[in-house]
């Protein structure tokens, strides 16, 4: 009997290491930014080097995530517009979150970011301040 009840324990405390060193690398690991937010008619497509956002209407932080390979000169080509509302768009390659562009009701933005700094993981956050309306935004990582 004794030996059941221990391999019952060691059984136990392995599940429970392997729980927890999995919740230990997912928390200090991988995200970064989180989105959180409530949107209706709301579409996204993300690639690699392209991520593209249209909604009906948004109100919180939805992150876009694309890949920089490291190659030199290379930029964020993006174009954004939206209806009414207000929000702001930032960036981060480099573990630095960086304003892109800001945007009130009935405006327009069509530009290009400063060279993107380290190959890997660039995340576009899109903050709103409060409701926005008629979203329409697209972001290409272009090398020149």
């Amino acid at each position: 009997m004794k030996k059941g009840r221990i391999a019952v324990f060691a059984v136990m405390a392995a599940v429970t290491i392997g729980v927890a060193v999995f919740l230990i690398v997912k928390l200090a690991g991988g995200i970064r930014y989180k989105s959180s937010f409530a949107a209706t008619m709301c579409v996204e497509s993300s690639r690699s080097k392209s991520a593209k956002l249209d909604f009906g209407s948004m109100k919180g932080t939805k992150v876009l995530k694309m890949k920089h390979d490291g190659s030199d000169n290379a930029y964020i080509e993006y174009s954004g517009k939206i209806g009414s509302g207000k929000l702001t768009v930032y960036y981060d390659d480099d573990g630095t979150k960086k304003e892109l562009f800001s945007l009130s009701a009935g405006e327009r933005a069509d530009s290009v970011s400063e060279p993107l700094k380290k190959k890997g993981a660039v995340y576009i956050i899109i903050e709103t301040d409060g409701k926005c309306t008629d979203g329409n935004f697209d972001f290409k990582i272009k090398k020149q």
